[in-house]
């Protein structure tokens, strides 16, 4: 089996040439060297996005070991928002980003002003998205999103029961340690 044919061919294949291959050959070089640019490009874009995820995955993760201290801060930078509003504010993040490496894409953005119903249009999401993006990766970061937030003022969503503020922190570190597990330890403890 394989990619050959399997019987013997009667004729030989038609080969359509173009009969002016001559220049053709000659704007090879300049195709290869475009292309090349383009995935060079491409790949550095990549590598600076992933890069950039693995730097605020981390910064995440502190935020939600010390997240009494970045409320201060964050009250100081946006005194109008309670510590419940920026609560509110990094659970829709979280929901929004969990599986992007921690940054809100563009599309995700569109979406995400979908969900809100918000009615302004795709330029002016444009507009707002680029005013916060200073380092033109096309993502923002939680603290990027807070200032995106605070720009167009949507509302927080609805308030999380009462109770649910002071242990989810704990929660959610057992349930990224236990979803960090390997296999064996996620069979231990009967999560299969």
């Amino acid at each position: 089996m394989g990619s050959f044919l399997a019987f013997p061919l009667a004729k030989p294949p038609d080969i359509f040439d173009l009969p002016d291959s001559a220049p053709l050959e000659a704007d090879k070089d300049d195709v290869y060297a475009e292309s090349h640019s383009l995935n060079v490009e491409l790949s550095e874009t990549m590598h600076r996005q992933n890069m950039r995820s693995k730097k605020e995955m981390t910064m995440f993760y502190e935020y939600r070991q010390h997240w009494s201290e970045v409320v201060e801060k964050l009250k100081k930078k946006y005194p109008q928002w309670t510590s419940k509003d920026i609560l509110n504010l990094r659970y829709q993040f979280e929901f929004f980003v969990r599986d992007q490496g921690y940054l809100l894409h563009y599309t995700i953005f569109n979406e995400m002003l979908d969900v809100f119903q918000d009615a302004s249009s795709p330029e002016q999401r444009r507009m707002m998205f680029e005013s916060v993006d200073t380092g033109q990766y096309n993502a923002i970061n939680f603290e990027e999103y807070l200032q995106l937030m605070n720009n167009i003022n949507i509302e927080t969503p609805v308030p999380r029961p009462p109770g649910i503020e002071q242990d989810r922190d704990e929660i959610m570190n057992l349930v990224s340690d236990l979803s960090e597990a390997n296999t064996f330890l996620q069979i231990c403890y009967d999560l299969f």
